[in-house]
Order: C-alpha cells, then structure tokens, then sequence
C-alpha cells in the first residue's frame, strides 16, 4: 500500500537532513530503540518537523533505509575481471561505514523487526547480489566460468567474502582505518578488495594461458 505524505510542502534540504540523522540513529541504536526525537535531535529541526513529513516511524525508518540502497548499473565491458573491477568498489563502499553498522543492526534486530530488516536487506544486499549474479551469468555465456561453478555460487563467495570481511573487521573495505603507511582509499581499503577479487576470480574462472583469470577468453580457447 502507498504511503501518503501529509503536512506541509516537503523541503528537500531538511528532508536530506533529517534522513541523514536518521542513519546516524540506526547505525547507533537499531530499530528498536530508534525514536524522532533523537533524529530531531541530530538533525537541529523540531520534532514536530519530522512528523510533519513522515506519518510514523517506521515510515521514516524505512525512507532512511532506502537512502542508502546502492545504485550500480551493469557495466558491461566485456570480461568478468572488468565487470568485476567496476562493480567491487561501489559494492564494497555499501557494505561499509554507516550502512554496515545498520546492517549489522538489522542483523542482530531480525527477530525484532523482521519486515523492516528484509525490506533493508532486498533493497540493499540483495541489489547488489543481482547486478554480480548477472555478470557472472555474462561471464558464463562467453564461457570465462568454470564448470563446476554456477553464477548463483560464485556470487555467494563474492558477496560472503565482502560482507565477511565487512562485518568482522574494522572496515577494512573503506579506507578509514590506516594501513601503516596512510595510504587510505589507495592503501589498505584497495589491497583488501583486489585480493577478495583475485581470490575469487582465481576460484571460479577458466585459466586462460597468457591472461590473468577473468580476462576475457580467446575464442576457441
């Protein structure tokens, strides 16, 4: 069923400010403990502001969560290791910083909320999973797979090992942790995804002589 809005004309810088303090309120207290009056807090508006423009909470809840829904488009460049190198970055960033406390939150609060944790992990995770299998599926037509692989499996260990590493570690996959050397983005955020990538890729590819796996294979090859 639709949400109707009611209230005053939506604003859409306070809008960007109250769902963005929205964020900062689950990523920090989960659903269940998720109230306007801290985001009203967070964002400097009057609670009355954000009733104003979101009937429920759960109405809030749920357009914070759609803020963070990745937007990846298919990138199509003719090889998986390509399609790979493009889509594991944006990925990787979904899975991190505030979207991967709130994962981590919708997680723990499933039995809680169980409608508003699978609407964020359809919206979120599940998104991303779509748009891999589908490049796994192209990479299966040029015949880059092995034929012990499906697109449906090699999306799991791709998907399991950046949710893996997002979830246990200290978000490794961003860059906001030092690496030693201050490398940042460039430094240890990017040497964690090459190797889920070349691990992955090394798993689930033919060997090809004279290219990396992943690369497009030769005709006949």
């Amino acid at each position: 069923m639709e949400r109707t809005r009611r209230g005053r004309p939506r604003d859409p810088g306070i809008d960007a400010r109250v769902l963005a303090a929205a964020v900062e309120e689950l990523a920090e207290k989960g659903i269940a403990a998720f109230s306007t009056r801290g985001v009203a807090a967070r964002a400097g508006v009057d609670r009355r502001g954000v009733h104003a423009r979101w009937a429920g909470t759960e109405d809030l809840v749920v357009d914070a969560l759609a803020s963070l829904t990745a937007r990846l488009e298919p990138p199509l460049t003719g090889s998986l290791r390509g399609d790979l190198e493009a889509l594991v970055p944006p990925i990787a960033e979904a899975l991190s910083g505030r979207r991967r406390q709130v994962l981590q939150r919708c997680v723990d609060e499933v039995a809680t909320s169980p409608a508003v944790a699978a609407r964020f992990r359809r919206d979120h995770v599940d998104r991303c999973a779509a748009v891999l299998e589908d490049a796994f599926h192209r990479a299966r037509t040029r015949g880059e797979l092995v034929e012990a692989t499906t697109p449906a499996r090699a999306t799991e260990v791709l998907m399991g090992s950046l949710l893996l590493r997002s979830l246990t570690l200290d978000d490794p996959l961003r860059g906001d942790g030092g690496d030693g050397g201050g490398g940042g983005e460039d430094g240890a955020a990017e040497r964690s995804r090459r190797d889920v990538l070349e691990h992955v890729l090394g798993l689930v590819t033919r060997p090809s002589p004279g290219s990396r796996p992943g690369e497009a294979v030769p005709p006949g090859g």
